[in-house]
C-alpha cells in the first residue's frame, strides 16, 4: 500500500523561485520536505522582473498578492536614452500595464522572499548534492538520506540535472548578462523611478531606482563564448567603458560578487527519471530575453504539485504534459525578443524607439502585446 503524503519525504534542491514554491505546495499537501542550497545564504536584490501571467495566478492562490503589492517598484515608464542621458523614446506604465494584464514590477529577490517568508521547511544553506541514485541521495558535506522524491529545482547549471540526465541540454544564446545594484544617493535621484536604459548595438545598460537610496543594474552584451569571465567587475569595465551617461559611475562601484552569467536556455525532451524530477530553469529555462521565468516556474511548483496530489503514478508525465507547451512557446519568444532587447544595429535601435513612441497608439499597442508577452495560459486548473 502506497504511503501518505504525511509520510513521505521529499527532497528540493534549490531555494530560488522554484524551489521555495515547490517547498510550499508540498508542505501544504503534508509532505515531509527538506531543501538544500549550495550558496551560503539567501540571494536577495538581483534584477527587476515583470511578474505577471500564471505565476501572479499562483501567489494569489499561496495568499501572497498583498506582500507583492508592497514589494512593488513604482516605476512610470520605461525610458531609452543616449549616451548624454536625453530621451529617445518611452512607454509609459500605464501603455505597459495594457498589454501585460495585472504585471507587478519587482526585484527577483522580492518575490523570492515573499515566498520564503511563509515555507515551513527547513533550508541547508552551503550544501548541494554529490550523488543522485534515484531517491538515495549523498550531499555535498558528505551526508546522506533516502528520499520518495527528489526535485531538482536547482536553476539552469542544475546539479540535479547533470547528476541524473548528463551535461548537455543548454543552448547558448549569444549574451552574457550582468546585475548588481548600489546604495548611492545621487545616483538613484538621478536615475528615478524609471527604467533607463542605454543600447547600442550588441550592448545595453538598464538602471533603475529601488528602496532607500538604491540603483539597481542590468548590463548585457554580445559575447562569442558562453564561457565567464574569471574577473567579471574586469570584464564589465573592459566591455562597457566607452558608454557614456552614467556608465562610469557605475563600473567604478561593481561589486566583485557581481551575479555574471551566460544567458541560456534549457531544452530537455524528458524531465524526469525515477524519483528525480526537475522544475523551473532545471527543466525549462526560458532566458532573460523571454521574461517569465519566475512565473513559469511558480506555475510549474504548483501544477507538479497538483499532479502528485492527483496520484504518484504517472504524475511526473502529467506535470510535463501541461508546463512543457508553454515553455516551449516562451523560449521560441525569447529568441525573437533577443532583436528588441539587444538590438544588432543602430537601425534596429530606431525601429524599436519609433514602436514605444507609439506604444499609446491602439494599433501600436496591439503590435506591442504580440512583440513583449509570450503566450502562456492554460497551464494551471481553475482554482
Amino acid at each position: 500500500m502506497p504511503k501518505s503524503n504525511a509520510q513521505q519525504r521529499a527532497l528540493i534542491v534549490g531555494a530560488g523561485i522554484a524551489g521555495l514554491t515547490t517547498a510550499w505546495w508540498l508542505g501544504r499537501a503534508g509532505w515531509d520536505v527538506r531543501v538544500v542550497e549550495k550558496a551560503s545564504s539567501f540571494r536577495e536584490g538581483g534584477y527587476m522582473i515583470d511578474f505577471f501571467g500564471p505565476g501572479h495566478e499562483v501567489a494569489r492562490r499561496m495568499g501572497l498578492l498583498p506582500a507583492l503589492e508592497r514589494w512593488r517598484a513604482p516605476i512610470s515608464s520605461v525610458t531609452s536614452v543616449d549616451s548624454r542621458g536625453r530621451r529617445r523614446s518611452e512607454i509609459s506604465t500605464a501603455a505597459y500595464e495594457a498589454v501585460a494584464d495585472g504585471v507587478i514590477s519587482l526585484l527577483r529577490g522580492d518575490l523570492a522572499s515573499a515566498i520564503r517568508d511563509d515555507v515551513h521547511a527547513p533550508v541547508r544553506y552551503g550544501t548541494t548534492v554529490s550523488v543522485v541514485d534515484d531517491g538515495l541521495v549523498t550531499f555535498s558535506d558528505g551526508t546522506s538520506g533516502e528520499f520518495d522524491l527528489v526535485v531538482g529545482a536547482d536553476g539552469v547549471h542544475s546539479r540535479v540535472r547533470e547528476l541524473v540526465f548528463g551535461p548537455s541540454f543548454v543552448r547558448y544564446l549569444g549574451h552574457h548578462v550582468a546585475a548588481f545594484s548600489v546604495r548611492d544617493a545621487a545616483l538613484s535621484a538621478r536615475i528615478g523611478y524609471r527604467y533607463q536604459m542605454l543600447t547600442v548595438p550588441h550592448r545595453m545598460i538598464g538602471c533603475y531606482a529601488v528602496r532607500d537610496g538604491a540603483t539597481a543594474a542590468l548590463m548585457l552584451c554580445r559575447a562569442p563564448s558562453a564561457e565567464v569571465p574569471d574577473d567579471p567587475a574586469a570584464a564589465l569595465r573592459a566591455r562597457f567603458g566607452d558608454l557614456g551617461w552614467v556608465t562610469p559611475s557605475l563600473l567604478s562601484v561593481v561589486p566583485q560578487d557581481v551575479y555574471y552569467d551566460e544567458v541560456s536556455q534549457v531544452d530537455m525532451a524528458v524531465w524526469h527519471r525515477g524519483k528525480v524530477v526537475l522544475v523551473g530553469d532545471a527543466c525549462g529555462a526560458v532566458s532573460l530575453f523571454a521574461g517569465h521565468g519566475a512565473s513559469l516556474a511558480m506555475a510549474g511548483a504548483c501544477v507538479l504539485a497538483e499532479e502528485l496530489s492527483a496520484g504518484f503514478d504517472g504524475a511526473f508525465a502529467r506535470y510535463q504534459a501541461r508546463m512543457k507547451p508553454a515553455v516551449e512557446r516562451t523560449q521560441e519568444f525569447g529568441r525573437r525578443f533577443i532583436g528588441w532587447m539587444a538590438p544588432s544595429s543602430a537601425w534596429r535601435i530606431s525601429v524599436r524607439d519609433l514602436v514605444f513612441r507609439l506604444s499609446g497608439l491602439p494599433v501600436v499597442r496591439n503590435l506591442v502585446r504580440g512583440s513583449l508577452v509570450p503566450d502562456v495560459d492554460g497551464v494551471l486548473t481553475p482554482a
